[in-house]
């Protein structure tokens, strides 16, 4: 995370040798939107591993994994692979090495792939034609060569049959359409076809524009290009040159006015490294030595060149921000030789002229700068230093990183940086002594970053930014205090940059302006400092807004402690709700109804007990898909919550039943195996669905968190149940309040089970709310957008039902009271009583 004090001017490749046994399957054409294909390894099958092999690779295959596009499972004796969406890049000889025993054996499979849109190849897609000059328009429509058999072009209105496409250097092919007049429309669409044998065609579309007699235009004209007469209205298009990729755009007004040139032109070979980085991400490769190879080749990227445009930058932060996501979701530590290489990189992108590169690509794309930050955080977070540690300094950014062990000796973490102002980080003893007690092993990067003024938006007074990272062999670790020191610029600074301001200690905040980022002051607070410097306190904690949040969650010591004090009330609740429901079960249990209430409430709260438990373990857990803790707290977290839930639907659908179903007795046998299916086999069936669809691809916990990944939308096997549970339980809460106002006479339920009846419609009526209005402002913690307030609702509802429960659903039972005063103020009935018992009875025998 990265902070700031801003009012201050200051692939593994492989080479496949020859296995025991091949097997090899016929070949198979991809059809559809994806590839499938299985491999029968038969039972016992271990090391199942799945490759690609291409021509052009020199006997070099790579590794086939779940990524963003691949989904790979094994099935008992069979290995499948999806692959969507379909692509050139996925053609080739499929290979599925495994062992079965002492043998090695591997099953080949070749796959092609036909025409897909990703052939075509980007020309110009609008066009003028001056009718009076006499001149013919050739229209051009390409596709990349990648030897498909049969392929046929046509132009429709023009050639319409199907011919053989002309080859262009550049491994490409090309059709072509000369128009030697005007068409007849003044706006007509020329439609370029590509067909394989046996394939569907692709398509791509040329509008011409006719310049007749009359018409406003604007002439042709060499500025930066060479501009054709463009019809007035409309847009020209020159292709970049040789070595970019991309259009130069030029609008011509309706006045017939040449506007500016705008567009753009990126390099191919950062193009090409952004694909490779994709495919990465994708599923194809090995990140362990594919991410240091392609951070290298950062490292050699132009920017910076006078040719070099704001493209080009935008290009290189989404090959940073590709390979940082990659990183992390395959948790590997990167050498100091690769991070330095992307820290070199980085430093040539800060010396770029805010004005004339940051300025163009954030207009662009908005979420440039917050995106190279957060790609600069993730990637040196995972850096594994030396054993002597590893010191970097650059122009524009400075790098620290220690291994600690529990066994050091010397006191607390104090690093300073060589910056102007300077800046340091620390740790206090205290804190490092519990972090290293409880996770071992630390390794504590803290990284500086220089110029940052006129590059992060909303920061013109920004100058330096300071990010820290704590891993354990567990994973990413978070719940830490870190107390940084920003020092001050001199008078004479201060007076050349204008008034002094206070200083305020902030943080940059990924998720806010709609993901674009911004600074806040949440989790941080400014410590008393001195003349010279300011000290920033800043903490990193989850609260009860993680459950639904599908971005990042307010960092605040109060949510913490908010979370952590109701979650202990409600723990004690809970378990005073259950103990209750033992003591006086057979004082309050007198009929089927009155049973079906107090077991739903009493299996709520045992549910809720229990996920309370679970969240407060998964909290002081380092989150890692290696934690085998990890996993199984946010497994159970998922399932526990979820019962909760469905306790709540099964007391619904009991009460609706009794009231609306009025002549439908319900058997005890029948009920109470359903009850258990619906409140227990029903949230297991989910959670156990949910980890086995996301956790092979690694998608299952959020990061940092021992909980759902929204990411992944994982997050969305929790929220949709409980939102159509609460749903449902608002809808039969109005059918069962029009009934209860109206009964008819032949819906009279006998007396005790009537009142039996409206006690579990009060705790619903009661609860259905309370846990309603919860989870649905846990729906706008969902968005993103939600507020600190909201966040802050949210955790004080959630983590007191338990003390919910035990007040509405139990204290406020008239018959629970009643039953505990029996049990424990037993007084020696009185004669009067005694007398007015007889006197009961008597009457009730006269009646009789």
């Amino acid at each position: 995370m990265a902070f700031l004090l801003p009012q201050l001017l200051w692939e593994h490749n492989c080479h496949l040798s020859s296995a025991s046994e091949t097997t090899t399957l016929p070949p198979k054409t991809a059809s559809g939107e994806e590839v499938g294909l299985s491999f029968q390894v038969g039972e016992g099958a271990t090391d199942v591993k799945l490759y690609l092999l291409r021509p052009e690779w020199n006997g070099e295959a790579k590794e086939v994994r779940n990524g963003t596009a691949v989904v790979l499972a094994l099935d008992g004796s069979e290995a499948a692979l999806r692959v969507s969406p379909l692509s050139p890049d996925w053609e080739g000889t499929y290979i599925c090495r495994f062992h079965r025993g002492e043998e090695l054996l591997e099953i080949r499979q070749e796959v092609s792939i036909p025409l897909v849109s990703a052939d075509l190849i980007p020309g110009i897609s609008q066009q003028s034609m001056d009718c009076s000059s006499h001149r013919p328009l050739t229209l051009e429509c390409c596709i990349r060569d990648r030897g498909v058999e049969g392929v046929k072009a046509a132009w429709d209105p023009g050639e319409t049959a199907f011919a053989d496409p002309v080859s262009r250097n550049g491994g490409s092919l090309c059709h072509r359409l000369t128009l030697v007049s005007c068409p007849d429309e003044a706006e007509a669409a020329f439609v370029c076809s590509f067909q394989g044998q046996g394939t569907a065609s692709i398509q791509s579309t040329v509008q011409v524009s006719s310049i007749r007699a009359g018409d406003l235009f604007c002439p042709m004209e060499e500025a930066g290009g060479s501009w054709g007469a463009t019809k007035a209205g409309r847009t020209a298009e020159l292709l970049c040159p040789e070595g970019k990729e991309g259009k130069l755009l030029r609008n011509c007004s309706d006045g017939g006015i040449w506007g500016p040139i705008k567009g753009g032109c990126t390099s191919q070979k950062l193009l090409s490294d952004l694909h490779q980085a994709q495919l990465l991400q994708a599923g194809l490769g090995d990140p362990q030595t594919a991410v240091p190879t392609m951070l290298s080749w950062l490292d050699g990227a132009a920017l910076g060149d006078p040719d070099s445009s704001p493209q080009d930058l935008l290009t290189t932060i989404a090959i940073m921000d590709a390979l940082s996501h990659v990183a992390l979701d395959a948790h590997i530590r990167l050498e100091s030789n690769a991070v330095a290489a992307f820290l070199s990189a980085a430093n040539k992108m800060l010396s770029l002229d805010p004005e004339a590169a940051w300025s163009p690509a954030e207009a662009l794309d908005s979420r440039a700068a917050s995106g190279f930050l957060q790609a600069l955080e993730n990637l040196t977070g995972l850096l594994l230093p030396p054993e002597q540690g590893f010191n970097l300094t650059l122009p524009n950014l400075e790098l620290l990183s220690f291994r600690l062990s529990p066994d050091r000796e010397d006191e607390g973490f104090l690093k300073t940086f060589n910056t102007d102002p300077p800046a340091s980080v620390c740790i206090a003893e205290e804190e490092l002594e519990e972090l290293l007690r409880r996770e071992g092993n630390l390794t504590i990067t803290a990284l500086a970053v220089k110029r940052m003024e006129g590059v992060l938006p909303h920061s013109h007074l920004a100058s330096l930014v300071m990010s820290n990272a704590i891993r354990s062999s567990n994973g990413s670790v978070t719940d830490v205090v870190v107390e940084m020191v920003f020092g001050h610029w001199n008078a004479t600074d201060r007076e050349e940059n204008g008034e002094e301001r206070a200083a305020e200690c902030v943080f940059w905040n990924h998720s806010l302006v709609g993901g674009v980022g911004s600074w806040s002051t949440q989790g941080c607070q400014t410590s008393s400092g001195t003349e010279v410097a300011t000290n920033c306190t800043c903490r990193h904690l989850t609260s009860f807004s993680v459950l639904m949040s599908a971005g990042p969650v307010p960092n605040s010591a109060a949510l913490t402690i908010l979370s952590t004090v109701g979650l202990c009330a409600s723990v004690v609740a809970l378990m005073a709700t259950i103990l209750i429901y033992y003591l006086v079960w057979t004082s309050v249990v007198k009929n089927k109804v009155s049973y079906f209430r107090y077991t739903t409430l009493a299996n709520l709260a045992f549910s809720l007990l229990l996920a309370s438990l679970c969240f407060l373990a998964a909290s002081r857990l380092s989150a890692s898909h290696e934690s085998q803790l990890c996993v199984a707290a946010a497994f159970f977290c998922h399932f526990f919550y979820l019962a909760t839930f469905f306790w709540m639907l099964v007391q619904a659908l009991m009460l609706f039943h009794q009231l609306v179903f009025v002549f439908h007795r319900l058997s005890m046998n029948t009920v109470v195996p359903a009850m258990l299916v619906l409140g227990y086999l029903c949230p297991l069936a989910i959670a156990a669905t949910t980890v086995a669809a996301t956790f092979p691809s690694r998608s299952y916990l959020q990061e940092g968190l021992c909980w759902l990944s929204a990411r992944s939308k994982a997050l969305y096997a929790f929220s949709v149940p409980v939102l159509a549970i609460v749903s449902v339980n608002l809808a039969v809460l109005v059918v069962v309040l029009l009934k209860l106002m109206r009964p008819s006479v032949s819906e009279a339920s006998p007396g005790e089970e009537r009142r039996a009846l409206v006690g579990l419609f009060k705790a619903l009526l009661v609860l259905t709310p309370i846990f309603g209005l919860t989870w649905g402002l846990g729906v706008i913690t969902m968005t993103g957008q939600a507020s600190p307030a909201t966040h802050y609702a949210f955790t004080l509802l959630n983590a007191f039902q338990g003390v919910f429960i035990l007040i509405f659903g139990c204290l406020m039972d008239r018959k629970v009271r009643g039953a505990l005063a029996q049990r424990f103020c037993k007084p020696p009935p009185s004669k009067t009583s005694t007398m007015q018992s007889k006197s009961e009875t008597l009457d009730s025998k006269a009646g009789r």
